[in-house]
């Protein structure tokens, strides 16, 4: 037993008490001493309050110290030697300086959240499983055209496709304001604290991002459409001028014949080129509707590489496949998915074209979000740092004679399907295009 301050009292009030009912139980058996008796009987009632006091002195600074901790931002270290004893006095302060540490941490990193969300650009807005809005920012605000927002059906239409967005699920709708219309990008994300289910919506305002991006695939799509139009335009042109100053001529010869001859074959010739370009075009901007159906990834690569098995034996060129897992399958359009693969195919087996090692890897899998993907992996020349972001522009080609629609084709063709193609440079040279469904 460790003795200290409070167990010395404590040790030596009860003895006291001991002694005092002791002798006032001794003095009621004598006939005498009856000032004694009162005395002893009024000391022993004072020592016996004072201890019952003393003990609950310790009694009140535990409950002081827990009426303290139920309410932090009001700790405070005691520094008194009030204390029924010492220990407790040291530990009091101890766990309220701790305490007050941690209140004061908690509060930095709860401004710290509140200056973060306010601040940032994209509009968060939180609400529980009855429509109660528990977080709505300054960025939200603005592109809900709102200042306050209680409940989430308050804004009607609005609110009603916000609940019905389902979690992990990414969605553009529009929204009209006074001045002109908005396209927001909403991302739904269900999220848990303690036992309350929360529904956190993203909303991101990327109308002037797409109005770049179209004027950009516009301006693109004009540079390369000028540049096949003026490279048949021209020729022609020149030729049709030379031929005039020929045909002016009223004497006849048969060199000038065979050269107008010449002159027309080769307009001719120009003149087709730009139809088929036409037809390119047309092409590809007349996508038929989409047939969705359940497809089998294993049975989709092994139909395409049949296709292609005369082109690829010919070109003595590896193929491995592995799927996982190897019932995978999608939905989507089997012919045109199958048309976008075989372009892709096509693709990397010109890309062998200086490679005498000529392998080509099929993958197909699930990601961390459970998105159905397919890689098609080339080791060959691989693709141009400056160029591989061109690469997807219609009628951009590296290869001559190529009509530059085929990887254009297979961007809109995923987009269709909601998802996305993506081309990455491998390190150790070739490419890897992957689609995400």
């Amino acid at each position: 037993m460790i003795w200290n301050k409070y167990s010395i009292k404590l040790f030596v009030f009860l003895v006291i008490l001991s002694l005092l009912g002791f002798a006032f139980f001794w003095s009621l058996n004598t006939s005498l001493l009856i000032v004694t008796k009162i005395v002893l009987a009024l000391a022993f009632i004072l020592i016996f309050v004072f201890l019952l006091k003393y003990l609950n002195k310790t009694n009140r600074d535990l409950i002081n110290f827990l009426e303290a901790i139920k309410h932090l931002d009001n700790v405070s270290a005691n520094n008194s030697t009030d204390l029924s004893f010492d220990q407790l006095n040291i530990t009091y302060n101890e766990i309220t300086n701790q305490l007050k540490e941690a209140w004061l941490a908690k509060e930095c990193e709860q401004q710290y959240f509140q200056y973060t969300l306010e601040n940032i650009g994209i509009g968060i807005l939180s609400f529980d499983m009855e429509g109660n809005v528990e977080l709505f920012n300054k960025a939200a605000k603005k592109i809900l055209g709102i200042n306050k927002l209680t409940k989430i059906n308050e804004l009607d239409q609005i609110g009603d496709d916000l609940q019905k967005i389902e979690v992990g699920q990414t969605k553009l709708i529009k929204l009209n304001t006074h001045i002109d219309q908005q396209v927001v990008l909403v991302k739904s994300t269900a999220i848990k604290i303690a036992k309350k289910e929360l529904r956190l919506i993203s909303l991101q305002d990327i109308k002037t991002q797409l109005e770049e991006s179209e004027l950009e695939a516009w301006q693109k799509l004009i540079r390369v459409l000028t540049h096949e139009i003026m490279n048949s335009v021209t020729p022609i042109k020149s030729l049709t001028y030379s031929m005039q100053k020929m045909a002016s001529s009223n004497e006849p010869d048969p060199e000038k014949t065979e050269n107008i001859l010449k002159g027309l074959a080769a307009i001719e010739k120009r003149s087709k080129g730009l139809l088929d370009f036409v037809e390119s075009y047309k092409n590809l901007t007349q996508i038929p509707k989409l047939s969705y159906g359940r497809i089998e990834i294993k049975k989709l690569i092994t139909n395409v590489l049949d296709l292609l098995n005369e082109e690829i034996n010919k070109e003595d060129i590896k193929v491995s496949i592995e799927i996982i897992p190897n019932d995978l399958s999608v939905i989507a359009d089997e012919k045109l998915i199958s048309q976008v693969i075989i372009n892709l195919i096509k693709n990397s087996s010109r890309a062998f074209e200086n490679k005498n090692d000529k392998v080509l890897e099929i993958e197909s899998g699930l990601t961390d979000t459970n998105k159905v993907y397919i890689k098609v992996i080339d080791k060959g020349d691989g693709i141009n740092p400056e160029i591989i972001d061109k690469i997807f522009v219609p009628f951009f080609s590296t290869r001559e004679g190529g009509s530059g629609i085929g990887l254009s084709f297979a961007r809109q063709i995923m987009v269709l399907h909601n998802g996305r193609i993506d081309v990455n440079s491998n390190e150790h040279g070739g490419a890897t295009f992957t689609l995400t469904f």
